[in-house]
């Protein structure tokens, strides 16, 4: 498998943040979501601007540990598109899995709102974490940031998983924690 950028990474034309064009760009969706999608994640516009460590704070709960992490992040979101021909995985199948929670890769962020009649197309991926898994590498080390902040709307596959999954470890038979669950 071959590397490839996803596109080339957004590098902020002031160092303070990104513009709202930048941030388009970099999330990959048209110019009139980003405002819905800034005010679901809690992302504070500062004189004009959008600081990058808010965008990766409140998308993804990480920071970059290093420069070259940095450089990872700013390559914008990956679509449903590409993750496809990365993972040589069909479309129809990578939707498939990530409805059924059987994906083996990163779940990435689901930017789109769901409204209830459809379900929404607005997944985005950091590449890196992908291009990753995909050729065998180690991930990139990204610090993990503690936020109280949390998406209104957090992703109702990721909601199912935890609510679905019993503690099934060993550890948890043996000393007990597990006992309470039932499915």
């Amino acid at each position: 498998m071959s590397f490839e950028l996803y596109r080339d990474p957004i590098t902020p034309a002031k160092p303070a943040g990104l513009n709202t064009q930048e941030l388009r760009l970099y999330l990959g969706v048209g110019r009139n979501s980003v405002t819905d999608i800034t005010q679901r994640f809690g992302i504070d516009k500062i004189h004009g601007l959008y600081p990058e460590a808010n965008v990766w704070r409140q998308l993804f709960g990480i920071a970059p540990s290093d420069d070259a992490t940095k450089a990872q992040l700013r390559e914008p979101l990956a679509d449903i598109a590409w993750v496809s021909r990365m993972t040589g995985v069909p479309l129809s199948t990578l939707r498939n899995s990530l409805r059924n929670q059987q994906w083996r890769y990163d779940y990435g962020v689901q930017l789109g709102r769901d409204d209830g009649e459809a379900r929404p197309r607005l997944r985005r991926w950091i590449p890196a974490l992908i291009r990753a898994q995909a050729i065998g590498s180690p991930a990139p080390s990204f610090t993990v940031t503690s936020t109280g902040l949390q998406s209104p709307f957090p992703d109702p596959m990721q909601r199912r998983k935890d609510a679905e999954t019993p503690e099934t470890s060993v550890f948890s038979a043996l000393f007990g924690a597990g006992a309470e669950i039932s499915r």
